[in-house]
């Protein structure tokens, strides 16, 4: 899948999203919100080795998960569902580049 197919397909199962960035593995936007790509990349690169962030704040929620060709970070708004987000943005993570 392409990373802008990826999030279109996001958007289209998560209302919630309000905004979306594709990077890949040097933390390059390769799709989506060029407002969120340097923020993005520099939450992932504070997170180390882990694989998924999560970061609450009183306007949303930035998640943030890594996959081996790509990483995805998405803010939501405050109710969306903590584990259904991290789970459809790992599988869809996952897919990116696969054909």
């Amino acid at each position: 899948m392409s990373p802008e197919r990826s999030l279109a397909h996001l958007r289209s199962i998560s209302s919630e999203i309000r905004d979306a960035v594709v990077l890949d593995p040097a933390g390059r936007r390769l799709a989506g919100s060029r407002t969120l790509a340097g923020p993005a990349a520099d939450l992932l690169r504070q997170a180390g080795d882990a694989t998924e962030v999560e970061v609450g704040t009183g306007r949303g929620t930035v998640f943030a998960v890594r996959a081996d060709r790509a990483a995805i970070a998405v803010v939501a708004e405050r109710s969306s569902l903590s584990s259904v987000m991290r789970y459809d943005l790992r599988v869809t993570a996952g897919q990116i580049g696969v054909r």
